[in-house]
């Protein structure tokens, strides 16, 4: 996930800005560019759902091993939340405090619970919070963005502010911070970490609209990837995620586009040579951020965010579905799988599931 609210205004006066230079790498063969162009979108029936949590904003979910859901709220703490109980953690019953903002959570191996928020990272191990930040870790800056674990249960966490901080590794003994003074980053801002099959950590990056870029970690081994790379110059990205192929699908934002509606292209898929684009006719309006994307078992990909049309490509078909108006959710924050393959839908009034 994800997000960077706080970012959009600042981007939006400063995208004409030139910065080049930040990239320089040997240069690549033309890569393999692909298009696919469905105008003619169809609507997504969800069929019956299940609704829990009313009158919570969700902004992240994340599941254990004993199959609880651990619920990111807006203003009203974490929630872990199975068919028997219900158990929320705010600032009456806990350390976290009444103005915390989250903006990502995650479980790791161990089944402690990572949170990502306003004021840096947050631990809770079944028993008690731990805050850390930059007075006790080498996180660069007093906030997180998002938090992925990978298979050995390595912690990574986008810890910056528009040309500030960069990403932390912890490895549950050491915290490292990576910035573009002691690392290939080419920029501070991580819009999104995702983990495929192979356990390589990508990265999404960029300060600016038009001069985005895509990284991936493979042990102490860097590669970036940019425009001449990806064939294409992406317009701003909203949120990444792999699939089981170790290919890296990506959501595109234009909600700092002037336009009404974006001609996109409007995701894209990249498997570190080729590049797939994906296009959804006149159907995506701008709106807000599309903020993150799900790939299910299926291999489907669900593209959500507030304000916007959101929607699943199923075979390479786009399919609509609307948050905002068919159900009072006010749009769908998150959307994830959990391993019995249900789907949870976050929305500004509580949470959807679909069997």
């Amino acid at each position: 996930m994800k997000r960077f609210i706080c970012f959009f205004s600042i981007a939006f006066l400063l995208f004409s800005c030139d910065k080049t230079g930040l990239f320089q790498e040997p240069e690549p063969s033309p890569p393999n560019v692909n298009t696919h162009t469905d105008p003619e979108s169809k609507w997504y029936d969800f069929g019956p759902l299940q609704k829990i949590l009313n009158g919570y904003t969700v902004i992240d979910i994340a599941f254990d091993s004993k199959d609880n859901a651990w619920i990111a709220t807006f203003n009203k703490g974490i929630i872990r939340y199975n068919e028997k109980q219900t158990v929320r953690y705010n600032a009456e019953n806990s350390k976290l405090p009444a103005d915390l903002v989250i903006w990502d959570i995650a479980v790791d191996k161990n089944d402690n619970v990572w949170i990502g928020a306003s004021d840096g990272a947050w631990k809770f191990d079944g028993k008690g919070f731990t805050h850390y930040n930059s007075k006790n870790t080498a996180m660069p800056e007093d906030i997180v963005w998002n938090i992925a674990v990978d298979s050995r249960n390595t912690v990574w966490m986008a810890s910056c502010r528009f040309n500030q901080g960069g990403l932390v590794k912890y490895d549950g003994k050491t915290w490292t911070a990576y910035t573009p003074e002691n690392s290939p980053l080419p920029t501070n801002s991580i819009h999104g970490i995702a983990i495929d099959q192979s356990d390589n950590v990508w990265l999404a990056l960029g300060d600016y609209v038009n001069q985005v870029y895509l990284a991936k970690i493979s042990g102490n081994k860097w590669s970036l990837y940019g425009e001449k790379e990806l064939g294409f110059k992406p317009y701003y990205i909203g949120g990444i995620q792999c699939d089981n192929k170790n290919r890296l699908w990506v959501a595109l934002d234009y909600s700092l586009s002037s336009a009404m509606i974006s001609r996109g292209p409007h995701f894209f898929i990249f498997d570190g040579k080729n590049t797939t684009q994906l296009y959804c006719g006149d159907s995506m309006h701008t709106g807000s951020s599309r903020s993150g994307i799900t790939i299910d078992h299926n291999g489907s990909a669900w593209c959500y965010g507030v304000g916007t049309d959101s929607g699943v490509w199923i075979d390479n078909q786009w399919y609509r579905f609307d948050f905002n108006g068919e159900y009072a959710g006010g749009g769908a924050w998150v959307i994830k799988e959990d391993r019995h393959h249900k789907l949870w839908i976050g929305t500004e009034d509580g949470i959807y599931i679909k069997q």
